[in-house]
């Protein structure tokens, strides 16, 4: 029985873009007025010519007029010494007229930008995208099918960057999600035409004559036929599975051989997931990227240490896509993302200043929660309070217990400010985000009411703090990364901002929720903050049971507690006094240069690898009591045989 979901996406296969126009007749997606074409211009492996050439012949026949062709240059492009899109446009073939004689013009869509149309829960909240792509009527992507050794594989989301400027500190899994969310492409076509296979065939093409395309109406339907394409999950690429929570899976059928096309493959799951280990840290990911393949043809020529890097590091990628062949590259990826997380413990623990901040979207709906929901968070609370009034304090004057597993506390201290000058410089609302260790999130107001001299602002937030404790960094530990539903109360007395956990995107937490309080005595300001917080232990520590152990637990606890809110009452005075109090630096920026310092971390493990490799073989010339002088080993590892003169 033929189903009844839409079509929203057709695989054509054993032709060429011949099958784009037969495509766009089935799905009959609304293409008219002004149309953008974002392409794929990454070198070394862009889309083909002939394909973007025939999605600008099909615009115009069905009446698209004007249709401009563009991309944006990106971190990774200027990277490996590209800073042109009109010149890696002329290296793709992309010369302003198709064969068949229609005229488009080649854009840099970073050039022209406008505020995001996006509400504040977003992570382009406040940022700038392309106005090309915001103001035309008909937008199309095209990208791709190629494997990727961070991602799994790219097609059309990785492309779709391209609409606005990388945003400094945030996830471009996140960026993705919000711009398929908010400013979607009407059109998604994937160029299967040669798919570049391989460990990382974005990078070191190992072009398939594949003969494929995949026009959707729907870019996460495009996305997973690629996917399938390549034989891999589609949620191996995490812009996919972000995008995937965002807005959820495609809603209609797929027409179309979604077999894995022959000679499909890709890098071993254990050098890729070394590899996305390495990537977590943005600078390192960097560095992976421009070192792998390349130089790119009309590249700026690029750093020494670069090029020495992608010397050593190229051919044990090309080597990465067998069961054994995966493994010195996985062993190099291996140390670097072990320098990564002990360099990541030591900041966490000794010296916060150096720890990036973070952007984030919200992560949830704050309209899917009622309003009762919102108000009735002080009776939620109401149980927690009345249990920690009738506890003793401890020597530095926190009250806690255990409930459920859970740690339920309250710590105060009295601060000589006039009430009504605390709150006007410290604003509750924003309590959480003057705690210790805060790296960043965001916060947006849902609705106000005012009754009875008291008003109360329901708003919704995202908070990221370093681990908690700050050591189980150097054991795997995640931040805490928790979104919340709150309210604010304001009287003329006391101000109060309660809040609940309703998600932890990183499952780092499963109780976090609590009150701040601040409240007017005769000797100034009284602050408050209560909580119920249980927040999950790293994976290594998974065999601990620090419950069955009180008089190790209990002080560990007690003093975790002390230092951590002890700075954040140093931070509200520090707010109040107008002095600086937060943690971390500003991100990197994506235009700056290529650290030499992460430059030299990778140099530095694959340079290890390559002694080791020597040793071993020395060791084992010697056991055999001989030593071959017509064989040496190179700095990948290889051995040369020298053959008869």
């Amino acid at each position: 029985m033929p189903s009844r979901e839409p079509l929203v996406c057709i695989v054509a296969g054993g032709g060429d873009v011949d099958a784009l126009g037969p495509a766009l007749t089935a799905l009959d997606p609304p293409l008219s007025d002004a149309a953008v074409v974002l392409v794929r211009l990454r070198q070394p492996t862009p889309v083909s010519a002939a394909v973007v050439h025939a999605v600008v012949d099909q615009l115009r026949h069905r009446g698209c007029d004007p249709v401009v062709v563009g991309s944006s240059i990106s971190s990774y492009d200027r990277d490996r010494g590209h800073r042109s899109v009109s010149e890696l446009a002329r290296q793709a073939g992309l010369g302003g007229r198709t064969p068949a004689g229609a005229a488009y013009d080649v854009v840099d869509l970073g050039a022209d930008l406008v505020g995001a149309p996006v509400p504040g829960t977003s992570v382009l909240s406040g940022r700038l995208v392309s106005r090309c792509w915001v103001e035309s009527p008909t937008r199309v992507v095209v990208g791709r099918a190629v494997t990727d050794l961070t991602e799994g594989y790219a097609a059309c989301l990785r492309t779709l960057l391209g609409a606005a400027p990388e945003v400094a500190g945030a996830d471009p899994a996140d960026v993705g999600a919000d711009l398929l969310t908010h400013l979607p492409p009407t059109l998604a076509v994937v160029d299967a035409l040669a798919a570049s296979v391989g460990p990382d065939g974005g990078r070191l093409p190992q072009p398939l004559d594949s003969r494929a395309l995949v026009v959707a109406t729907d870019l996460l339907a495009a996305d997973s036929a690629t996917a399938a394409l390549l034989g891999l999950d589609r949620s191996a690429a995490p812009l996919f599975e972000r995008a995937l929570l965002a807005v959820g899976p495609p809603t209609g059928r797929t027409e179309g051989r979604l077999a894995s096309l022959d000679g499909a493959h890709a890098a071993h799951p254990l050098a890729r997931a070394a590899a996305g280990s390495v990537a977590a840290e943005p600078r390192l990911a960097r560095v992976l990227s421009a070192a792998t393949g390349g130089p790119d043809d009309a590249a700026e020529p690029g750093d020494p240490v670069l090029t020495t890097l992608r010397d050593l590091l190229t051919p044990l990628v090309v080597a990465a896509d067998d069961p054994a062949g995966h493994l010195p590259l996985t062993a190099v990826l291996g140390a670097v993302g072990a320098a990564r997380l002990g360099a990541l413990g030591w900041s966490t623990t000794f010296d916060k200043d150096t720890v990036d901040r973070r952007e984030v979207p919200l992560g949830f709906d704050p309209a899917a929660y009622p309003v009762d929901r919102y108000d009735g968070l002080p009776a939620f609370f109401a149980p927690f309070d009345a249990l920690v009034e009738e506890l003793p304090e401890n020597a530095d004057g926190m009250r806690w217990r255990l409930v459920d597993g859970a740690t339920v506390f309250e710590v105060a201290r009295d601060v000589r400010a006039d009430f009504d000058q605390w709150v006007a410089r410290v604003d509750v609302a924003a309590g959480i985000s003057l705690m210790a260790d805060y790296l960043g999130g965001r916060r947006v107001t849902v609705s106000s009411t005012a009754r009875g001299g008291t008003t109360r602002t329901r708003q919704a937030e995202r908070n990221l703090y370093l681990p908690q404790p700050n050591y189980l960094a150097t054991w795997g530990g995640e931040p805490i990364d928790v979104c919340k539903i709150e309210l604010v109360e304001r009287s003329t007395d006391t101000h109060r901002l309660t809040w609940r956990t309703v998600s932890s995107p990183n499952g780092s937490a499963d109780y976090d929720d609590g009150s701040l309080t601040f409240s007017r005595t005769p000797g100034g300001t009284r602050v408050v903050v209560r909580g119920r917080q249980l927040f999950a232990l790293p994976d290594s520590w998974s065999g601990v049971d620090l419950a069955s152990v009180p008089e190790l637990r209990n002080p560990l606890l007690e003093e975790a507690y002390r230092r951590f809110f002890t700075t954040t009452f140093d931070n509200l005075e520090a707010c109040f006094e107008g002095r600086e109090f937060r943690i971390g630096r500003p991100p990197m920026d994506p235009a700056e240069p290529l650290l030499t310092r992460a430059l030299d971390l990778v140099l530095g493990a694959v340079s290890d690898w390559a002694v080791d490799q020597r040793a071993s073989a020395s060791q084992a010339e010697s056991a055999g009591g001989t030593r071959d002088s017509g064989t040496e080993l190179d700095a990948h590892g290889f051995r040369h045989v020298r053959g008869p003169r």
